[in-house]
């Protein structure tokens, strides 16, 4: 059943929101990721980093959950199908 509602302003800055994060995950990830070989000293703050982006990234999924965003098809478990 396909989601035929506008999405809210609200909905959709939670969304966009989301992305902004994780653009900031994969920068951490791909772009600062070098760094951390020659500085070790601050490898365990460097994950930490990714760690509460990527939970920032779910609590706002969590967010669009409670305020009845549908979840994207294509992000769906395929092992139910």
């Amino acid at each position: 059943m396909e989601d035929t509602r506008t999405p809210t302003s609200y909905e959709t800055a939670l969304h966009n929101f989301r992305k902004e994060i994780d653009a900031c995950i994969q920068t951490a990830e791909n772009d600062l990721s070098s760094g951390e070989s020659e500085r070790p000293e601050y490898t365990r703050e460097m994950a930490l980093v990714r760690t509460k982006l990527q939970e920032a990234k779910m609590w706002a999924g969590k967010c669009l959950e409670v305020i009845g965003s549908p979840f994207p098809k294509e992000l769906r478990d395929k092992a139910g199908e």
